[in-house]
């Protein structure tokens, strides 16, 4: 009924949007995969041109992208760190046998990058699910509520009747919000692999594939 946001302004509803999408992100980031072409030889690897990384969640190499036959089980790079050096990210594989990655080879990366909705910060177009749309918004307009609450117990004659209801009523969307991002959390964690990549325990961890592949 706002129409010409007389009550709330659009900068007020686009941080309101931010803070919830923000929010999201933490929970369920856009989840990516590219081929890179390593540039040299060695072990530490610059991503900077993986646009809008924030994770990597795992790691193929050696990796052919023109083999005519499928490689399986994958060679999943147990060992990997990464790191930021001035906000560009380097992979680093710990790998204790074989050689090193050369130059020329390829290196298949999954990674998690920030949802995001067409126009807001400039972004290109909306990457998250239809369905959850509307949750952002709930999750939006109860961060708008509480910051126009928080202006108006500052502004002189205010109802504070009215800034209560008010107040609850965005406590009340916010906690709504939470709850769907709870259960989207659970959601997530239920989907994702048997085994994670990341650092061998010992030699009896390098057996736990032959299991999982035996037994799914």
């Amino acid at each position: 009924m706002d129409t010409g946001n007389a009550i709330w302004d659009t900068g007020t509803i686009d941080e309101g949007i931010r803070l919830a999408l923000d929010q999201y992100n933490f929970v369920n980031p856009l989840t990516m995969e590219t081929v890179i072409t390593l540039p040299g030889d060695g072990r530490e690897i610059a991503l900077s041109g993986v646009s809008g990384l924030v994770k990597v969640i795992d790691v193929w190499w050696p990796y052919d992208s023109d083999a005519t036959s499928e490689t399986w089980p994958p060679n999943r790079v147990r060992g990997f760190a990464v790191w930021w050096d001035d906000n560009q990210a380097v992979l680093f594989l710990d790998i204790i046998e074989g050689s090193q990655p050369q130059q020329n080879e390829e290196l298949r990366l999954w990674y998690s990058k920030r949802q995001t909705i067409q126009d807001l910060d400039s972004a290109d177009s909306t990457t998250l699910l239809g369905e959850h749309e509307s949750y952002i918004v709930l999750g939006g307009a109860g961060h708008a509520a509480m910051s126009r609450t928080a202006d108006l117990i500052e502004t002189a004659n205010t109802d504070l009747y009215q800034v209560g209801l008010l107040g609850t009523w965005g406590q009340r969307k916010i906690r709504e919000y939470n709850s769907f991002l709870k259960d989207l959390s659970k959601q997530s964690a239920r989907s994702g692999r048997s085994w994670r990549s990341g650092w061998s325990l010992d030699k009896w961890d390098e057996g736990k594939d032959q299991v999982q592949n035996t037994y799914g």
